[in-house]
Parts: structure tokens; C-alpha cells; sequence
């Protein structure tokens, strides 16, 4: 009877109710304070071997490295706001509004697309070889993104 009880209350303490987000406590305001979100959203921006040198990081340091990071790349030290954070922030927080639901929110190829590029400066469909509607994305830079429906109703980057 003993070892039933103590077996089961250690099975109990083992399955905690508490919510495993990591909170981000660092310099700067991020649209979260889940260190969990920032890093997917971060994947988007970094480059291969500063993202996989983040991934590894304690989440003490990744906040560290976030830190540094920011504050490297921030276009005028002379004010208080970092622009380019300002201007992430704002994206995915229209990227959730737009990209929600059934389109896979921030995980989405549409998503992460306009995380990065920003919204298109022309938005136009079609119809692809095989006479399924493509959507066409274009910027000013020249980036053109084409995405096809697929048959759970997600838009999938094509190109």
C-alpha cells in the first residue's frame, strides 16, 4: 500500500500543470514574452550559423545573445527605440492577426515570408500549369513569391 502511494505521488509530481514557457526578460519588448516564440520567429531572421549557434544556447544566454544581437544591429544608437526590432515586432504581430487559423499562423510559408520581406507591394492570382490558383506576391526589390493552395486549404511557397 505504501509503495502505491508513494509511486503514484511521485507520478503526480512528475506531471506538473505549470506552463513550460521560458519568459523573456531582457533589454528590449518583443510583441511575446515567450522565449519559445521569439526563437521560431528568429529562425526566420538569422542566418544559418548564428541561428544554430543560438539554438544550442541555455535560455539565460539565448536572452544574452538576443540582447547583443539587437543592439548590433540597431540603425540609430542615438534614440531609445531600435527601429529594425520596432518593425519585427510589428510584422508578426499582423502576421498572427492575418495568418491565423486554419493557415498555420506564424508556422505559415506566407508568414514567414512577410515576417522577413514585409507585405507585398502587389498581390495578384492566377492559375498554374496544371490550372490550380496560384497566389503571387511581388515587392519592389524584386522578390517574387508564388504560393498554391494545398488540399488542406494552407497556402504552400512554390518558389
Amino acid at each position: 500500500m505504501k509503495s502505491s502511494l508513494l509511486l503514484l505521488l511521485l507520478l503526480l509530481s512528475s506531471c506538473s500543470l505549470k506552463d513550460d514557457k521560458i519568459p523573456y526578460d531582457g533589454k528590449y519588448s518583443y510583441w511575446t514574452e515567450d522565449l519559445g516564440e521569439i526563437e521560431l520567429i528568429m529562425s526566420y531572421i538569422l542566418d544559418y550559423n548564428e541561428y544554430k549557434t543560438f539554438k544550442i544556447l541555455a535560455p539565460k544566454d539565448k536572452i544574452e545573445f538576443l540582447d547583443a544581437y539587437w543592439t548590433k544591429i540597431d540603425p540609430d544608437k542615438s534614440t531609445s527605440d531600435n527601429e529594425l526590432l520596432n518593425e519585427l515586432n510589428s510584422r508578426v504581430l499582423e502576421s498572427k492577426e492575418l495568418f491565423s487559423g486554419f493557415d498555420g499562423g506564424l508556422l505559415s510559408d506566407r508568414a514567414k515570408i512577410y515576417i522577413v520581406y514585409g507585405p507585398p507591394n502587389s498581390e495578384y492570382t492566377g492559375k498554374n500549369h496544371n490550372n490550380s490558383e496560384v497566389l503571387t506576391w511581388k515587392y519592389k526589390t524584386g522578390y517574387e513569391f508564388n504560393f498554391i493552395i494545398d488540399s488542406f486549404g494552407r497556402y504552400k511557397l512554390i518558389n
